[in-house]
C-alpha cells in the first residue's frame, strides 16, 4: 500500500513538475523571444482605438501578405515592399567615451549633459564662493577704516560762521548775543571732534599743510576759526563794535576762502572712499548675481530634461514590464497543463470574468488566424502575379496554373473565408454584449472608450462598410485585463511552487519511511 502512494505521489508529483516546468519555459521563451503576430504589442493595441476602414483594412492584408511571403521566403513585389524605417537613436543611447588613468570611461549624452552641468555648478559655486570671500575682505577693510569717519565737517563749519555772523549783529542785544556765542562754542566742538577724527585716519598725503609743507595753524581756514573765536570773546565783553570790524574786514574774508581748498578737500576724499566702497560691493554683489543666474539657466533646463527623460523611460520599462507580464497571462491560459488550474484560481479570487473575457479573445484571436491562413491561400496568387508583372507571359501563366492546382488541393474559398468572418462577428459580440456592455451579464470594469470603440468595429462589419473585424480590436480590452489579473497572477505562480514544494516534501518523507521499513 505505501509503495502504492509512493508511486502515486511520484507520477503527480513529475506532473506538476512538468507541467510548472513547461509553464515557466514558456514564460522564459515568451520574455526572450519577440512577440508573435498573434500577440500584438502595446502600439497596436493603441492604434485599435481608431475604427478602421475598408481601406484599413487592405492595408493589413498587405502586412499579413508581407508576413507570409517573408517566412516562405518568396520575394514580394516592389510595389508591396514597405522599407523598413531606420531606428533612431535616444538621446541617452549615445556613448561617449573618456580616456582616464583608471580606465575607459562610457557616458551617454543624458549623463554627458549632467556631467558638464554639475561640473557649471562646481565652477559657479567655486567663483561665488571666491567672490563672496573677496567682497567680505575688501568691504571689511573699508568698514573698519572707514566706519568712525564722518563727513559732517562742512555742515559744522557753515553753523559756525552762522552762528559767529548771529552773536556779532544781534543789535546790542547781549541776551541773544550770548546764546549765538554758546552755540558757536558747541559748533566749534563738534567741528573740531570731526575734523581731528579725519585727520588722524586719512592719509598724510593727502593733508594740504603737509602738501605744501605748511604747519596747520597756518593755513587759512584755521585762522579764520581764529578770527571768529577772537571776535566771540570780543562780544562776551560787549565790544560789538570792534567784533563787527572783524566780521566786515577783508582779511576775513579772504581767509574764509581757503576752507575749500585745505578741509573741504579731506572731506571729499573720505566720501570718495565711501562712495567706492559702496560701488565695489554693488559690482561684486552684481558678479555674484549674474554666476548665480547663468548657472541656474543651465543646471534648471538640464535638470528638468534628466527628470522629463528619468520620467520617460521609466514609463517605458513599466510598460515593457506590464507586456512582458501579459504575455505570461496569455502563454498561461493558451497552457492547457495549468490553465484549468488559473481558472479554478482566478473563480477563488473571484476574477472569473476576466479570465472568462480573456479565454473569449483568446478564442477569437484563433479565429483570426485562422482566417489569415485562408486569406493568404485566396490571395496568394494575385500577390504573386502583381510581383511578377514585367516576368514573361509564359512564366506567369504556368504559377498561375500551379497556384490553382494548389488552391484546389487544399480546397478553401471565399465560402469559408464569409463563414469564419461571422464566426468571428458572433464571438465579438458575444464580448461586447457580455462582458463590455455595462449592462452584460458578466459586465467587467473597463474604460467606456474601449467598448464603444468594439462597438463601432461591430456597426462597420453589421452594415458591410467593413469586410472584416480586425485582429487587433480587442487588444487594448486584453491589455487592460492583463493589467487587473498581474496581482493574480502572480500569487497563482506562488501558489503552484509552494504546492510543488509540498508535493516533493511529502513524497520525500514516505519515500523516507519506506526505506526505513
Amino acid at each position: 500500500m505505501t509503495g502504492t502512494t509512493i508511486e502515486m505521489l511520484d507520477s503527480s508529483a513529475t506532473n506538476i513538475n512538468t507541467s510548472t516546468t513547461s509553464f515557466s519555459s514558456n514564460q522564459i521563451n515568451r520574455i526572450n523571444s519577440p512577440p508573435s503576430v498573434n500577440l500584438t504589442s502595446l502600439t497596436s493595441s493603441q492604434d485599435s482605438m481608431i475604427p478602421t476602414s475598408p481601406t484599413n483594412n487592405s492595408n493589413s492584408m498587405n502586412r499579413r501578405d508581407s508576413t507570409h511571403k517573408s517566412t516562405t521566403g518568396k520575394s514580394l513585389p516592389s510595389s508591396l515592399k514597405t522599407p523598413r524605417t531606420s531606428s533612431v537613436t535616444a538621446f541617452h543611447s549615445k556613448n561617449f567615451r573618456i580616456h582616464t588613468c583608471c580606465g575607459i570611461l562610457e557616458l551617454n549624452c543624458l549623463k554627458m549633459t549632467s556631467l558638464a552641468a554639475l561640473v557649471v555648478s562646481l565652477f559657479a559655486f567655486t567663483a561665488l564662493i571666491a567672490i563672496i570671500s573677496l567682497n567680505y575682505s575688501v568691504v571689511a577693510t573699508y568698514h573698519s577704516s572707514l566706519e568712525t569717519l564722518e563727513t559732517s565737517g562742512t555742515y559744522y563749519r557753515e553753523l559756525m560762521k552762522l552762528s559767529a555772523r548771529a552773536a556779532v549783529t544781534a543789535d546790542y542785544n547781549r541776551t541773544l548775543s550770548l546764546e549765538y556765542v554758546d552755540l558757536y562754542n558747541s559748533y566749534f566742538k563738534e567741528y573740531y571732534v570731526v575734523m581731528n577724527n579725519l585727520i588722524a585716519n586719512v592719509p598724510p598725503s593727502v593733508l594740504y599743510w603737509n602738501q605744501h609743507n605748511m604747519l596747520r595753524e597756518n593755513v587759512k581756514s584755521r585762522k579764520a576759526v581764529n578770527m571768529e573765536v577772537a571776535m566771540m570773546s570780543q562780544v562776551t565783553n560787549g565790544n560789538y563794535t570792534a567784533a563787527l570790524r572783524s566780521l566786515d574786514s577783508d582779511q576775513y574774508k579772504d581767509l574764509l576762502t581757503g576752507y575749500e581748498e585745505e578741509v573741504q578737500s579731506i572731506i571729499d576724499y573720505v566720501a570718495d572712499l565711501k562712495y567706492s566702497n559702496a560701488e565695489m560691493d554693488l559690482a561684486t554683489t552684481t558678479v555674484a548675481l549674474i554666476i548665480i543666474c547663468i548657472s541656474l539657466a543651465i543646471v534648471i533646463p538640464v535638470l528638468i530634461v534628466f527628470v522629463l527623460l528619468s520620467v520617460q523611460k521609466d514609463n517605458s520599462k513599466e510598460k515593457q514590464l506590464r507586456q512582458v507580464k501579459k504575455y505570461m497571462i496569455m502563454d498561461t491560459i493558451n497552457d492547457p497543463s495549468v490553465v484549468e488550474k488559473f481558472k479554478d484560481f482566478c473563480k477563488q479570487e473571484r476574477s472569473e470574468e476576466n479570465f472568462a473575457l480573456l479565454e473569449k479573445i483568446n478564442e477569437y484571436k484563433k479565429l483570426c488566424e485562422r482566417s489569415f491562413d485562408i486569406q493568404v491561400f485566396l490571395f496568394d496568387t494575385d500577390v504573386l502575379s502583381s510581383s511578377d508583372q514585367f516576368s514573361e507571359t509564359t512564366t506567369s501563366s504556368t504559377e498561375d496554373a500551379s497556384k490553382k492546382k494548389n488552391k484546389a488541393k487544399k480546397g478553401y474559398t471565399e465560402k469559408d473565408l464569409m463563414e469564419i468572418e461571422k464566426k468571428k462577428f458572433e464571438i465579438a459580440f458575444e464580448i461586447y454584449s457580455e462582458f463590455l456592455d455595462v449592462r452584460g451579464d458578466r459586465s467587467v470594469n473597463i474604460s467606456k472608450a474601449f467598448a464603444d470603440n468594439v462597438k463601432q468595429h461591430l456597426d462597420y462589419f453589421a452594415k458591410g462598410e467593413n469586410e472584416s473585424i480586425p485582429e487587433s480590436l480587442f487588444d487594448s480590452v486584453e491589455y487592460e485585463m492583463c493589467v487587473l489579473m498581474m496581482d493574480t497572477h502572480h500569487r497563482f505562480k506562488q501558489f503552484m511552487e509552494v504546492s510543488l514544494k509540498e508535493k516533493k516534501q511529502i513524497l520525500s518523507t514516505l519515500k523516507r519511511k519506506t526505506v526505513k521499513k
